[in-house]
């Protein structure tokens, strides 16, 4: 079949064409350029002039057709401009799931199906049909699994959506590329959000949307404890950077843009056993409210036991079987029945 692999410039990405190739499909590469500041490439892993060089040489390395296309504007919109907003609304974004939701599954994979192809990435997941539906599992490799990412894909994106590194080892997929000869097969990996390679959210938020007012520090009982330069630094769970001197450690746990103050207080008081998720979306429907299901709200979170209601009115809230720390509004939760994502939301 043709398939349509969106290449970062990476080994993972480059193994999974390299796979598709050797398994006889006939294979195209593209690269997105999502992101450029003040007319200069800014990317950290997937849209640096040198990533896209390197997904190129890939491509020559192994005899496919290999295009560039610009989703600077689309990515502008979706995924970087929420990302500012969200830190500034006193939340804590999680930009990949936008990027995999707006740009990599819908304007690329409209583009793969309008070749009349399929569409491959290098993501740590896999799909199994069962059935006549779709299921989206977790990856073999579980340190470099990436279905807390993916939860928003349902069963019309999952029909024509390939992961072929998902059932190996980041071993096995470097042993690919080293089979292949390719130019990205001992590449190091970057762990950072590709459009702040250097790791400073705060500074790359001041950067778009200008210097930001600072604020107070208070305790639960509004004891004023210090001071801040803006919410955007601070995050729910957050212990470093309060710097209130010696004495018991604090922990935030509520920002409160609108007065711009932060709230700190015991570790023990920032744990919750339930709340809302915003824009649910079900990779085939939600699970019924008596069902035991495990809930990671963060990407290295393990999981928590818990269940999920749905009103009369159609509201979504998740209620943990014990209170779980540092639950982060503007993170995701997602669902899990045993390997399978079964959907997930925004945190509220």
């Amino acid at each position: 079949m043709r398939v349509v692999v969106a290449m970062s410039g990476g080994v993972d990405s480059s193994a999974a064409a390299a796979l598709l190739k050797e398994q006889g499909h006939e294979v195209i590469g593209i690269t997105l350029r999502v992101w450029s500041y003040e007319g200069k490439a800014q990317c950290g892993s997937c849209c640096s002039p040198d990533d896209i060089d390197d997904a190129r040489a890939v491509a020559q390395t192994l005899g496919i057709p290999f295009y560039v296309a610009n989703a600077e504007e689309l990515f502008k919109d979706r995924v970087v401009s929420p990302f500012v907003q969200s830190y500034l609304g006193g939340k804590t974004p999680i930009p990949c799931v936008a990027c995999n939701r707006d740009v990599k599954f819908n304007f690329l994979l409209k583009r793969a199906r309008a070749l009349g192809a399929r569409l491959a990435t290098g993501h740590y997941a896999r799909v199994e049909q069962q059935d006549g539906r779709f299921l989206l599992r977790r990856a073999v490799d579980a340190a470099k699994d990436q279905s807390y990412f993916l939860f928003t894909l349902g069963q019309q994106e999952l029909t024509d959506v390939l992961f072929p590194v998902g059932g190996m080892t980041k071993s096995e997929v470097r042993a690919v590329a080293e089979r292949h000869a390719l130019p990205t097969s001992h590449k190091p990996e970057s762990m950072e959000i590709c459009f702040v390679p250097d790791g400073d959210y705060a500074g790359f938020v001041e950067k778009v949307a200008g210097p930001q007012q600072g604020g107070e520090i208070v305790d639960t009982e509004g004891q004023v404890l210090g001071t801040h330069a803006g919410v955007h630094r601070f995050t729910v769970g957050q212990r470093r950077g309060l710097n209130l001197g010696g004495g018991e450690a604090r922990y935030v746990q509520r920002i409160e843009p609108e007065s711009r103050r932060v709230v700190v207080g015991p570790a023990d008081e920032t744990a919750r056993d339930s709340f809302g998720l915003l824009q649910p979306h079900w990779v085939d429907g939600p699970p019924p409210p008596e069902k035991s299901v495990l809930v990671r709200i963060r990407h290295r979170h393990p999981g928590a036991p818990g269940r999920v209601r749905v009103s009369a009115h159609g509201l979504v809230s998740i209620h943990l079987d014990s209170p779980a720390r540092a639950v982060t509004p503007g993170q995701a939760a997602v669902v899990y029945d045993g390997e399978h994502v079964l959907g997930g939301g925004w945190i509220v």
